[in-house]
């Protein structure tokens, strides 16, 4: 979880006397001093134009109410540090759950303020002043680097977003997540989170979507990047530990097919249809077959279905389908082998799907079997199919 890294303000005890630098009587009056007084700078974004932040400084104000409050309004007071006098900026009249504050957007980039409050008595119009001054410093505006686009990598209904840090990160508070389009058509720029970390796992996105996203960093004075390049990322189903057996062995549950939809059982009989491949052994050899339409290609050696940020660097999978390559013959199937799919779907367009052989092996009833993840990718012809190593 990251922290909130403000850079702690100087607040100086500077105790107010009963008149102020140019002479005025403050008086104390009947009612009670502000307590606590403190301030802040912020730099506060109030939306994006273009991939440009639009917002300004600020500096907030709070105090807490003095014990004995029965209602009085507050006057803020401020000053340049380069000013002989102090100037009535605010009068304050409501306060929420026994603390007050008042945001000051009069403020200059480069610039030095003094605050100081006072309890009004409304009936003979005196003051009783806050204890002490508090200094704030109004940095110049310097944003921070803009983040540099990496990778969208599609889960199942999910997709997770990484990007990599430009300049220094020594001020560099969070990153904040937005959500910018959907399908490719413009949304209204969304913020989805933040976070300290270069990665952003987006739960709500659903499969067969086109999602775009852009990365703002923000420093810990509160600044705010311009908006990265966009960043695109489709979910697709993705699952683990299916199940078929040899058709030789059981035809009813030795075919396979690609599907969108958790209703719709993917194994099925190898000798139907709708069938898109079909495992079977012969002469010894484990051997996936396509049917119909469908064509394979072998991928080698992988590690996992999909690589992500909690996989060992070493993690090896097949993270797009081949260009060429596919066979509408038999394959040899091996353990921990990956294996990519061609397969017209039932929007007569093509779509790959990707497995991995986890088992080969028999049941206790010595039908022999594989056991497998796969992915399937719903956009026709996209040829993304898992997640990079994070």
């Amino acid at each position: 979880m990251f922290k909130h890294l403000r850079f702690p303000l100087l607040l100086a005890g500077l105790a107010l006397a009963g008149c102020d630098d140019n002479g005025s009587f403050f008086g104390s009056g009947d009612v009670g001093r502000p307590q606590n007084l403190s301030a802040r700078y912020d730099w506060v974004l109030e939306g994006w134009q273009g991939s440009k932040p639009a917002g300004h400084p600020t500096v907030t104000v709070k105090w807490n109410l003095p014990s004995d409050w029965s209602g009085e309004p507050f006057r803020v007071y401020a000053r340049r540090t380069n000013q002989s006098s102090f100037s009535l900026i605010a009068t304050v009249t409501s306060c929420d759950q026994g603390a007050c504050r008042y945001s000051d957007i009069n403020v200059v980039p480069g610039n030095a303020y003094e605050y100081y409050v006072a309890t009004v008595d409304e009936d003979t119009d005196t003051e009783a002043s806050s204890d002490y001054r508090v200094p704030v410093t109004v940095p110049s505006y310097t944003p921070p680097a803009t983040p540099q686009a990496d990778t969208t990598f599609g889960m199942d209904n999910a997709l997770y977003i990484r990007w990599k840090p430009t300049g220094s990160t020594s001020a560099l508070w969070k990153y904040q997540v937005y959500l910018v389009a959907i399908d490719g058509t413009p949304n209204t720029i969304y913020q989805l989170g933040e976070t300290d970390g270069t990665g952003f796992l987006d739960q709500r996105a659903k499969n067969g979507s086109a999602y775009s996203y852009r990365i703002a960093a923000v420093d810990t004075l509160g600044q705010v990047s311009d908006l990265s390049t966009i960043q695109i990322g489709i979910p697709r189903p993705d699952y683990h530990g299916e199940l078929v057996y040899a058709h030789g062995d059981s035809t009813a549950a030795s075919g396979f097919r690609f599907v969108a939809a958790d209703s719709l059982n993917p194994v099925l009989s190898g000798d139907l249809p709708s069938a898109q491949w079909r495992l079977e052994v012969v002469n010894g050899a484990w051997q996936i077959r396509p049917l119909g339409e469908t064509q394979v290609v072998s991928a080698g050696r992988t590690t996992a279905l999909t690589c992500g940020a909690s996989r060992d660097p070493g993690c090896t999978a097949v993270f797009q389908a081949p260009a060429a390559g596919y066979t509408s013959s038999p394959v040899t199937v091996n353990q921990e082998f990956s294996y990519v799919f061609r397969v017209r779907a039932s929007d007569g367009q093509f779509h790959y799907g990707v497995i991995r052989a986890q088992i080969l092996g028999s049941s206790g009833a010595n039908r022999r079997l594989m056991i497998f993840d796969w992915a399937y990718q719903l956009r026709a012809g996209e040829p993304r199919l898992a997640r990079l190593p994070g």
